[in-house]
């Protein structure tokens, strides 16, 4: 059992944007060299809860699961790509998710059905995370004009999770929480 533990909850995308996903990610390193997380797997992040408890997070995510399950799965469009800032000094290349009004009633429920407050979410799916300002505007000049389109249905939450103090420890998938499921509240 582990003492402590990290939890990091996504929505998973389509194993064909998530191969596009890869491609831009290949594309930024023969433009600009090896960055953080370039190898990592294409998804949405909602939010990261470090150091819990897991006899604690464990029913909560039982709770969690009750409310979801009550969402409707929900169509999302990717459109193009847009820049994340973190101060002066980096800057995050993103696959911009369409926000409407729709969109933003729909993660609004999500996050309150879960439970967990997320200060100013903006749903996106990351290219090449914090990456210095010089290197980004190098690599951003591939991304400002190019065309990306993509519709998904967003079935799942998926929760990972990993040892909090297990140095290089994996995430792995904890639970998949299906919305429109009233089953699973059994």
């Amino acid at each position: 059992m582990l003492s402590y533990a990290d939890y990091l909850m996504i929505v998973s995308l389509p194993d064909a944007i998530v191969k596009e996903i890869s491609r831009f990610k290949r594309a930024s390193v023969n433009c600009i060299g090896h960055f953080e997380g370039m190898h990592s797997t294409a998804h949405i992040a909602i939010t990261h809860q470090t150091r819990c408890k897991p006899f604690l997070v464990q029913p909560a995510i039982v709770q969690m699961e009750r409310r979801l399950c009550t969402m409707p799965p929900f169509k999302l469009q990717i459109k193009g790509f847009n820049y994340l800032s973190h101060g002066h000094a980096a800057k995050t290349i993103v696959a911009a998710i369409e926000i409407n009004p729709q969109t933003d009633k729909w993660f609004r429920l999500l996050t309150g059905q879960m439970g967990i407050k997320v200060k100013n979410f903006v749903p996106h799916i990351v290219i090449a995370a914090n990456i210095p300002v010089p290197t980004f505007n190098k690599l951003w000049l591939n991304f400002k004009d190019r065309e990306f389109t993509e519709a998904f249905t967003v079935n799942s939450l998926t929760i990972l999770h990993r040892d909090t103090y297990v140095e290089y420890c994996e995430w792995k998938v904890y639970k998949e929480l299906i919305f429109g499921n009233p089953l699973a509240a059994f």
